[in-house]
């Protein structure tokens, strides 16, 4: 298996969403390149010990939102997309993640600035 995945098992995200955000992350930061053929859905079940329906809902998933095409008996290749298509779909993910986490930073009552600031002083960039 050429691409690197991981699962864990003490995450709250369920599996297919787990292996859908490598995925669709490493497109969208340039790492998974237009044409690049992915691994058969058997190769990652085998190589992961998990599921083949997990497998198969997060390569549905992606081809669903437009990561990647499935050429039937050839494989399935990650899409074409422009620079501007990727930025907007980074985004489109980095929001879900914020949304995510907004709802139990709620319960904390920070106000909008607090939070700013507290990206601000902890963002690694």
């Amino acid at each position: 298996m050429d691409i690197q995945l991981s699962i864990l098992n003490t995450s709250d995200k369920p599996i297919y969403r787990q292996l859908y955000d490598q995925i669709a992350f490493s497109i969208v930061v340039g790492k998974l390149r237009g044409g690049y053929c992915l691994p058969p859905i058997r190769s990652v079940a085998s190589a992961l010990g998990i599921s083949v329906i997990s497998i198969k809902r997060a390569w549905d998933d992606l081809e669903k939102d437009g990561f990647i095409t499935t050429m039937v008996g050839r494989g399935c290749f990650v899409s074409d997309l422009t620079d501007e298509e990727r930025r907007q779909r980074r985004n489109a993910l980095a929001l879900d993640e914020l949304r995510e986490s907004f709802a139990s930073l709620k319960q904390l009552e920070l106000t909008k600035d607090e939070l700013i600031s507290l990206i601000r002083e902890n963002y690694p960039l």
